[in-house]
């Protein structure tokens, strides 16, 4: 046999042994060094049976993948969608939109796939979308007369937005595959996102209007008794703070503020904000008991309380001041001085904070402007402790720089005189945070990403040391020379690519597809003129039907496993299967229409 045949042999091992359900990361490496082993032997230069090159391939291909920038977002991107996904954040947001889109045909299932669009974009895991919402609001959905399969098709359809919508996971790792810009990708990928999510929308307003029975108006007893203010107030408590965290990231990769890298670490400290504030108002409102709660207050707790507090209203008041002077600069063109104070004064923002906590334990602020309740005032006592710890480790900072002299040591480095507030408002809120944060949400949001980044990582290790040798042998060459003699047109060869996708995502994951296959299509691009970025926004919509095609639709099966034991399988088959046609209508419209992927890329940042 020749070299490319032995690579094509090596191909349809490896596709068999992954049909039989090998670990597929681990067998791209193992076929990957076999194969390799063969591909570049050389007895002349090899000392020893290990001697071989294919190790210096594995060893360089396995730091490549640790040194890559692009895909340190991976795993912040996926710490923000764990713990927000376990942050009770979802049955919120899908009661509030219920509620909000009360009035429109089939307003549930509307509000079931904005929810869906929005926790997917979050989260961009389908199985953790797919199966949360199967839990929240498909039994709503149920309850309310709904048609099984219709109510079971837009959970599954909603759920699988994550993968297309940015900040996508799968688009960060496409850009690591086809050294497309994560930037340009995101900017992309924006309006055939909303154009899928709209057709969903369309779709299941015109069927519930067409008729009825799908989706039932819903009773007025079943229909709180909110007025518009109530509706305002709680899209501003569930709906926005999620949309605002997720447009504040994307916002500033779009816009150049920050790397994607940079951008899904803020994010990742706002998904954690965002868990710790939603479990206060949880105490708050009595929904769980605190585990402080019945904690006995020690005779230093009330000068932590004092500290604790007063460091909360010192930063609320010094964040308020600086905006409204960048509000009253820039807005309205009032000069302002160069320096704002407050916390931006040595030592101001410590007694300013010490001031107000002393003003609230003697009485003199009201007890109606501080917690009533002992265990959400124990929170502001977790505060007075980072605050001690804040304003020790500064002493010694200030100590080793000032008394012993370590401005020399550390070449360059001067004294920051604002060590004191640095450290007492940092480790005050810090504190805080670690406080009163589920550490079982915590713990396994951590684990769930450590697992699914660690996925990804062998995957490139084990797809690159496979295809490098897979190239060495002629492989890739001889399957371009194939399709290249079939003289297909630009139109005839993404048909093809995209049946093959298709195909594929049956038995796949789209990860192992995006690692592994669509590689093999990516050297073929220029010569049918076919843009890499368009290329991958129509692989992203084409995934979408690898989640929703039967018999091996995963989002199907992911709802199977949490719905109620008398919805059947073929009842969710059935109910996937119109939007399955929303999502080839989608990929019609992006490929006559290419501009709706490319437009906003080429105005924001040029050809």
């Amino acid at each position: 046999m020749t070299d490319p045949q032995i690579a094509v042999f090596m191909l349809g091992i490896f596709i068999l042994v992954i049909l039989l359900g090998f670990p597929i990361a681990f067998t791209l490496m193992a076929m990957g060094v076999g194969f390799g082993y063969y591909a570049y032997y050389d007895a002349e230069r090899m000392r020893s049976i290990f001697d071989n090159r294919i190790f210096d391939l594995l060893v360089n291909q396995t730091y490549s993948v640790m040194a890559n920038d692009v895909l340190t977002a991976v795993p912040l991107f996926l710490f923000m969608g764990y713990i927000v996904e376990r942050a009770n954040i979802v049955d919120r947001l899908f009661f509030t939109l219920n509620i909000a889109s009360r009035r429109l045909p089939g307003s549930m299932a509307i509000a079931a796939l904005a929810t869906c669009a929005l926790f997917a974009t979050a989260t961009g895991i389908i199985g953790a979308v797919v199966t949360l919402m199967g839990l929240l609001a498909f039994p709503a959905m149920l309850k309310a007369r709904y048609d099984t399969s219709f109510a079971s098709g837009v959970i599954c359809a909603g759920g699988c937005l994550g993968i297309l919508i940015p900040p996508s996971i799968m688009l960060i790792v496409y850009s690591a595959t086809s050294n497309v810009s994560v930037v340009r990708l995101y900017a992309g990928a924006i309006l055939p996102g909303f154009l899928l999510a709209g057709l969903y929308i369309l779709y299941v307003l015109g069927r519930a209007w067409l008729n009825p029975k799908l989706a039932p108006k819903p009773r007025a007893e079943d229909i709180p008794d909110v007025s518009g203010w109530q509706i305002t107030l709680m899209m501003l408590t569930s709906f926005f703070p999620l949309a605002f965290l997720i447009l504040s990231v994307l916002g500033a990769i779009l816009f150049g503020l920050a790397t994607p890298s940079e951008a899904a670490s803020m994010g990742a400290i706002g998904g954690m904000v965002l868990a710790v504030a939603y479990r206060i108002a949880a105490i708050a409102q009595n929904k769980e008991k605190a585990p402080w709660a019945d904690a006995e207050w020690q005779p230093w707790d009330r000068l932590l309380y004092m500290l604790g507090y007063g460091g909360v209203a010192a930063f609320a008041v010094a964040m308020a001041y600086l905006f409204l002077r960048s509000l009253a600069k820039n807005l309205l063109g009032i000069p302002m001085p160069a320096e704002p104070g407050f916390l931006l004064s040595p030592g101001l923002g410590v007694g300013l904070a010490v001031a107000i906590g002393a003003l609230a334990v003697t009485g003199i602020i009201p007890r109606r402007f501080q917690p009533e309740r002992r265990d959400l005032a124990y929170i502001f006592v977790f505060g007075g402790r980072g605050a001690v710890a804040g304003l020790v480790l500064a002493g010694i900072y200030t100590l080793a720089f000032t008394v012993l002299g370590l401005n020399e040591t550390f070449s360059g480095h001067v004294y920051e005189p604002m060590a004191f507030e640095v450290g007492f408002f940092v480790a005050l809120l810090g504190a805080m945070a670690w406080g009163t944060i589920n550490r079982d949400n915590l713990r396994e949001s951590i684990y769930l990403t450590v697992r699914t980044s660690a996925m990804v990582c062998w995957l490139f290790v084990g797809s690159w040391t496979f295809s490098s040798v897979f190239s060495y042998l002629g492989g890739e060459q001889l399957i371009k020379e194939f399709v290249l003699s079939m003289d297909l047109k630009p139109w005839m060869f993404l048909v093809l690519a995209q049946i093959i996708i298709f195909l594929l995502g049956w038995p796949l994951e789209w990860s192992e597809i995006i690692i592994i296959f669509v590689p093999i299509f990516l050297p073929m691009l220029p010569h049918f003129g076919v843009d890499p970025l368009f290329f991958g926004i129509l692989v992203a919509l084409n995934l979408q039907t690898s989640f929703l095609t039967p018999p091996m639709a995963m989002a199907a099966y992911y709802l199977k496993g949490v719905a109620p034991p008398h919805v059947q399988l073929i009842e969710i088959f059935k109910g996937v299967m119109p939007f399955l046609s929303m999502v080839v209508l989608a990929m019609l419209i992006l490929y006559l229409v290419p501009d709706i992927a490319l437009w906003l890329p080429e105005q924001v940042y040029g050809k």
